[in-house]
């Protein structure tokens, strides 16, 4: 057996998966399981296993139940492997804060961003990502206002102009206060100065910069600010795991960490004062640029440009409730001086010059407005033979955007109305396969180079609102539903999944949820994660299929678990044992019944786990599965002697004994005689104890299964005194060092070497 009772940190623990592992493999006769096999089986990223075998990263509670099952732990191993987590848990919480928090220097970004500079700093300048396959997007290619989830500081805007007065008020705004919001109508250039501006003042920020949409005007609506917080710790650092439940304590820690760094946050396109205040960093270095279409009431006053309305600095904490040090910046189209100049640098100096009525007629046509200058400068800048009167005229004629929709190809234009379909507030190069086929990649790259789609991060791409809704409106209904039928039918995305059911496409909407369950559970997303299994548990009924249903239940009590709602978990795992059991499978129903008895355990409810463990032992005996019999017995031997019953204890542990002997596996006698000792231990019957775990010794050393020789001589030593407990640390240190095994370590400390 495999025995965690003695580990104490993350290393140790890592240590005893590598040999479970190897275990596994010896059983199978076949070599170890790999990160990848693993991977595809659990749906875990692959980094994520790695570092749980390193030694890097603790495995979430759930998820080292699944991975000591796939490795073939018995329950009582399972269990103890549980009690070890949990005091290397408890141990880290009496560690202060910093253990959460990189060595040196701040943490590359997470899901927030594609790279990080070598030095672990957030990328500043980086280029966006490029477009699949037909050619890459030209630097700065990201348009004003389509910032995506989140990315580190996009590059600086090119074509950038003007601002002047603007860029004096954030200068004299900047050192005092936390937060400064600037506020204007839609494709009046607020994310184009908010980056423009974060490229000025990075330097000052040792902490990185970021930006984060949070989806204001979206009509897939506002980024929640539970989210908001989740993927902003993520880019500090914080590993899912580690992630506070409560709003409240992921404030507390995001303004622990902006305390002691200098983080530069750009939060794009905020909905209202409520969204934005928890992410507003602790008073310090830090820093945060909040673009809004309009004033936010409550934590900050609007200054107009010309110096009217409440004066622009630090606003009262009168109107501010507990938030203080908020400045506010209100921005208008750009004058005609600074949009010939942006309109010079896209398309060109002697081309302005060269028509400067043509170059006014634009201008004018555009409203002077920052985004409709952008998209059509991209389109006159990719046609030298355009001449800028004719296009004045013609945008005047039909705005900014029908001209440029207009000179899309085919199939960019069908991209479009896709995407102005889509329910996510971001879409993935995939997506546009879906929606029109192989030639999605070249009609991406398309958009991109008209500004009309910008790459938000590696492999996913937005519109800015206004692009968006233009796209909406020429998607006639018909064509709508078609491309939504696309998505569903061939994507596997959360924000897929209430199209799905509303579509009444109950199968897909399953397969979703079950395609995104991992990576839900990876990115923290835990939430979601209990909705979207939500939402397969009701397409399960809608269809039903007991064996989906069952599988929808048990991965949401996962779910639950992760958030401790440990009675939800508990319903849920009830509910799938009774529906696996409803369509056939008792096999499945014990194991969701074992799954009960360990959580209750891990609750201190032993006298529940025993009936689990009873109800788990039938379940097998009528699957005749004679191995499963043999674990139930196990986990119930443990569980009647956590409760104090010897009797049924010590039976149920000679009965798995039994089983195992009459299957002749001899590696598992050994380990039921190693349990057998535990048992009697935790019973208070020492001589029984010892005499279990020496002939358990005894086994292990004919076997030639050195590691569970010296776990064991491990445990044996500890129940013994003098010379005897000398003699056999010293054997199982020898083993540990011959092995390269972290335990050596805690031995050592034993021998006091």
């Amino acid at each position: 057996m495999v025995d965690p009772s003695g580990v104490s940190t993350l290393d140790e623990l890592s240590g005893l998966l590598r040999d479970l592992r190897r275990r596994q493999a010896r059983r199978v006769r076949s070599s170890p399981l790999g990160v990848g096999e693993l991977a595809a089986r659990t749906g875990w990223p692959s980094a994520a296993i790695g570092a749980y075998f390193d030694g890097r990263a603790l495995p979430p509670a759930e998820r080292l139940d699944a991975l000591l099952r796939l490795l073939g732990a018995t329950p009582a191993e399972c269990g103890a492997f549980a009690s070890a987590r949990s005091r290397i848990e408890a141990l880290a919480e009496r560690v202060p804060a910093r253990s959460l928090l990189p060595a040196v220097g701040p943490a590359p970004l997470g899901p927030l961003a594609a790279d990080a500079s070598p030095s672990g700093s957030f990328a500043v300048g980086s280029a966006p990502p490029r477009p699949p396959a037909a050619g890459p997007a030209p630097s700065g290619a990201a348009p004003a206002g389509a910032a995506g989830p989140g990315l580190p500081l996009p590059p600086a805007p090119i074509g950038f102009a003007g601002r002047a007065g603007a860029i004096a008020r954030l200068d004299r705004l900047v050192p005092g206060v936390r937060a400064v919001v600037l506020t204007g109508a839609g494709g009046v250039g607020k994310t184009a100065l908010a980056v423009h501006y974060g490229h000025r003042i990075a330097d000052r920020f040792p902490g990185g910069a970021l930006l984060l949409n949070l989806r204001g005007c979206d009509p897939t609506g506002p980024l929640p600010p539970a989210d908001a917080l989740r993927m902003v710790l993520a880019a500090l650092g914080v590993a899912p795991a580690d992630l506070p439940l409560g709003m409240a304590a992921r404030t507390g820690l995001y303004r622990s960490l902006t305390a002691r760094r200098g983080v530069l946050l750009l939060l794009d396109d905020a909905a209202d004062a409520d969204q934005v205040r928890p992410l507003l960093p602790a008073a310090g270095d830090s820093i945060a640029l909040v673009t809004a279409r309009a004033p936010l009431t409550g934590l900050a006053a609007a200054a107009g440009e010309d110096g009217t309305g409440p004066p622009t600095g630090p606003v009262s904490p009168a109107l501010l409730s507990e938030v203080d040090g908020v400045g506010a910046v209100s921005l208008d189209v750009i004058d005609r001086t600074e949009a010939r100049a942006m309109l010079a640098t896209r398309v060109g100096v002697e081309r302005v010059g060269g028509e400067p009525e043509g170059a006014d007629r634009i201008i004018t046509a555009c409203g002077r407005s920052p985004l409709a200058l952008a998209i059509v400068s991209a389109r006159v800048a990719l046609q030298p033979e355009f001449r800028l009167g004719a296009v004045g005229d013609a945008v005047a004629e039909v705005g900014a955007l029908a001209w440029t929709y207009a000179r899309l190809g085919p199939a960019a234009r069908e991209l479009l109305r896709g995407f102005g379909a889509h329910p996510g507030p971001d879409f993935s190069a995939a997506d546009a396969t879906i929606l029109i086929g192989r030639s999605g990649a070249d009609a991406l790259a398309e958009l991109v180079r008209a500004q009309l789609v910008g790459a938000v991060r590696a492999g996913r791409f937005a519109m800015p609102a206004l692009v968006r809704e233009h796209a909406a409106g020429r998607t006639p209904a018909k064509e709508r539903k078609t491309l939504q039928d696309r998505l569903v039918e061939h994507g596997s995305e959360f924000a897929i999944l209430g199209l799905a059911m509303r579509r009444r496409r109950y199968r897909d909407a399953w397969r979703i949820a079950d395609e995104v369950d991992g990576q839900l559970d990876a990115e923290g997303r835990w939430d979601e994660r209990i909705a979207a299994q939500g939402v397969a548990i009701r397409a399960a009924e809608h269809l039903g299929d007991p064996a989906l249903l069952a599988r929808a239940k048990r991965a949401q009590s996962a779910a639950y678990l992760r958030t401790g709602q440990h009675e939800a978990a508990l319903r849920r795992l009830r509910e799938a044992a009774d529906c696996f059991l409803a369509q056939g499978d008792p096999a499945a129903a014990a194991r969701c019944r074992q799954d009960l008895a360990a959580l209750l355990e891990s609750m201190a409810r032993f006298a529940e786990a025993i009936v689990h463990d009873e109800l788990a032992l039938a379940l097998f005996r009528r699957a005749g599965d004679v191995p499963g019999r043999a674990a139930a017995h196990a986990a119930a031997a443990w569980h009647y002697a956590l409760a104090g019953r010897a009797v049924e204890a010590v039976a149920h542990g000679e009965e798995a004994l039994a089983l195992h002997g009459g299957r002749g596996d001899r590696r598992e006698v050994a380990a039921a005689l190693a349990h057998l000792g535990r048992v009697h231990a935790a019973l208070g019957e020492r001589d029984r104890s010892l005499e279990r775990l020496r002939a358990a010794l005894d086994r292990f050393t004919e076997l030639g299964d050195r590691l569970d020789e010296a776990h064991t001589a491990t445990r044996l030593g500890d129940a013994l005194d003098g010379a005897p407990a000398i003699g056999l640390w010293r054997r199982a240190h020898a083993i540990y060092e011959r092995l390269g095994h972290p335990s050596a370590a805690t031995v050592a400390a034993r021998l006091g070497i």
